[in-house]
C-alpha cells in the first residue's frame, strides 16, 4: 500500500498536488544530512521530549538541542562508518 498524497497537508494532493512536493523533500533531506554530518546533536539535559498530537505531529515543548561542531578526522570516521 502506498503512502496517502494527502499525508503533510501544505502539499495537498489529488489535482491541485504541490509541483515543489519532490524538491522540498530533497532539500529537507539534504540539510538534515549536511547538519548531521558537521555536528553531533545532543539533547539538552532535562529537557522533556513530548509530542503533540495534532493534524502535523510535533513536538510540544519545542526540541531543545545542543550543537557540536566534528572535527575532520571525527567527520571522516563517520563516513568510514556508513560507507566503508
Amino acid at each position: 500500500m502506498s503512502e496517502s498524497a494527502y499525508k503533510f497537508t501544505a502539499f495537498n494532493g489529488g489535482p491541485r498536488l504541490c509541483l515543489g512536493k519532490d524538491f522540498a523533500y530533497y532539500q529537507m533531506k539534504f540539510a538534515a544530512a549536511s547538519i548531521l554530518y558537521r555536528y553531533r546533536v545532543r539533547v539538552v539535559e532535562g529537557h522533556p521530549v513530548t509530542p503533540k498530537l495534532a493534524l502535523t505531529m510535533y513536538m510540544r515543548y519545542g526540541l531543545k538541542v545542543n550543537l557540536f561542531r566534528r572535527d575532520e578526522a571525527e567527520r571522516r570516521k563517520c563516513l568510514l562508518k556508513y560507507y566503508g
